[in-house]
């Protein structure tokens, strides 16, 4: 083949290549297939304008003939949004957070907005990493669920008129928000608690969450409450202050049991707690719940498997997540939401872990 050829070739090869790669649709082709303007088309798609049934039937039959994708980035751009929210949480190894993501994830999908999720690990530094890191990327809103040690952390500066609605913990700074979304701890501290008196145990002994968070002095709250509803005097070498993770609840029940006058039972705060106090419980070579009662917060998929089963308050982890994006996209789409602060109900789970004290 001669070099002219070879050109000729290689110039039609490329022609045909080009002519295979598949050309962006555009809204005026949608238009003309559906019989519309475009601005009826756009009506449509971002649900702005009353679009009749028949009309509505024909512009989504000509968006799937023509396989026609919005560009998202225009539409945000003209729109001013983006319709994604982001959600920031301290932990995704707890299980009760795993269900709040995807409950918020669940109703932002019907909603038709994306969901960035960032995990602090219980770091303000690195929850602001991520409030930082998603105003930049332009989201519409943040469900934000504060880091432990996020006292003072303000997010105001950074975040501006960014519409956050907090989650499972409430701010202890004064940080403006459109809404809040949790249980009432205190209540349902006090109605485990009761639950153990009403069992018999008098001694009993509670690994408490970081004193820097609302939600961990709530329950806190709701257990002397009830102790002193009792009137029993309460040992405060009986109350510990962990971290929610497992190594301090197994370190703080360490303490707890290796003390002259053990508790007959331990109350623990934190699902995460709760599996280290069963595992120092077991260490020491402890029967619960025949010698050691144990109380979790927060309920997980595999406290049915552990021997004993847990026997825990239940939060509605997804409940709360799915209401938390609710108001957020409320908010955003400027529809009026339901009543904040939202409490829900918890409930106890009442398994194998909590019996009467051992008489002696």
């Amino acid at each position: 083949m001669t070099p002219s050829l070879k050109g000729a070739t290689r110039k039609t090869g490329l022609r045909s290549k080009a002519n295979r790669v598949k050309r962006h649709v555009t809204i005026r082709e949608v238009a003309k297939a559906a019989g519309a303007s475009v601005s009826t088309i756009s009506a449509a798609l971002n649900n702005s304008d009353y679009v009749s049934t028949d009309m509505r039937s024909r512009i989504d039959e000509a968006i799937k003939t023509l396989r026609y994708f919005p560009n998202d980035l225009a539409r945000g751009l003209r729109l001013q949004k983006t319709h994604s929210i982001a959600i920031v949480v301290p932990d995704l190894s707890n299980n009760f957070y795993i269900e709040l993501v995807r409950g918020a994830k669940d109703y932002s999908a019907s909603a038709n907005f994306t969901v960035l999720i960032g995990d602090s690990r219980e770091s303000w530094e690195e929850e602001r990493n991520y409030l930082e890191s998603f105003h930049r990327r332009r989201v519409d809103g943040i469900v934000r669920v504060p880091a432990i040690n996020a006292v003072g952390g303000k997010a105001k500066s950074f975040l501006g008129n960014l519409p956050v609605v907090y989650a499972d913990r409430y701010p202890l700074v004064r940080d403006p928000y459109i809404g809040r979304v949790g249980v009432d701890n205190t209540g349902a501290a006090e109605s485990a608690t009761r639950y153990l008196l009403s069992l018999g145990h008098r001694d009993i002994g509670i690994i408490a969450g970081d004193a820097s968070s609302g939600t961990s002095v709530d329950r806190l709250q709701g257990f002397l409450s009830a102790i002193r509803s009792a009137k029993i005097r309460q040992d405060r070498s009986m109350i510990h202050a962990g971290h929610n993770d497992m190594e301090s609840g197994h370190f703080h029940a360490m303490q707890l049991l290796t003390r002259g006058q053990r508790p007959t039972a331990i109350f623990c705060t934190n699902n995460m707690m709760a599996l280290g106090a069963l595992a120092a419980i077991q260490e020491i070579g402890l029967a619960c719940p025949d010698e050691v009662s144990l109380l979790g917060f927060d309920d997980f998929y595999w406290a049915t498997l552990l021997r004993p089963r847990l026997t825990v308050v239940r939060q509605p982890a997804r409940e709360i997540g799915m209401i938390a994006a609710r108001l957020l996209i409320d908010h955003i789409e400027g529809r009026v939401s339901v009543p904040t602060p939202a409490v829900l109900k918890t409930q106890l789970i009442v398994r194998d872990s909590c019996c009467p004290p051992r008489k002696i």
